[in-house]
């Protein structure tokens, strides 16, 4: 048997195993049976069947490119989000149903981690004065 590149594949294409993404037209516009994700051993579409082989033939030479989905923390899953004196902290995303969690993810305060949230603390510190400068007038 030969050898799997599907790691391979991933990598040179810009995405980790698991990693959602789409496959984007020559127009920019993405195809309608996304997202898709690398597997060890194939690559499956949003409803876990293997992508069509030709669509990969598309990315590999360009005529169709990839693009990487937000990161979103899962639920159940820790996250590190900023305090609003710039601290941060790690906490746990309970679902999409929790109003706290939903704000944080909604401001993009939402960071899978530490060090992602320490680069974005000067972002999220003006984000909390726009929204203070709302509530004062």
């Amino acid at each position: 048997m030969g050898k799997n590149y599907m790691p391979e594949v991933a990598k040179m294409l810009g995405v980790e195993i698991g990693e959602e993404f789409d496959i984007l037209y020559k127009d920019g516009t993405a195809t309608e049976i996304g997202p898709f994700k690398f597997t060890n051993e194939t690559i499956l579409d949003c409803d876990g069947d293997e992508l069509q082989c030709w669509r990969l033939c598309c990315l590999l030479t360009g005529e169709y490119t990839l693009q990487k989905r937000p990161w979103r923390p899962k639920e159940g899953g820790w996250f590190y989000h900023i305090y609003g004196n710039g601290g941060g902290v790690t906490a746990k995303f309970f679902n999409f149903n929790n109003v706290y969690d939903l704000a944080l993810l909604n401001m993009g305060n939402c960071f899978p981690t530490k060090e992602a949230a320490k680069a974005a603390v000067l972002e999220m510190l003006e984000k909390f004065e726009e929204i203070k400068k709302g509530v004062r007038e």
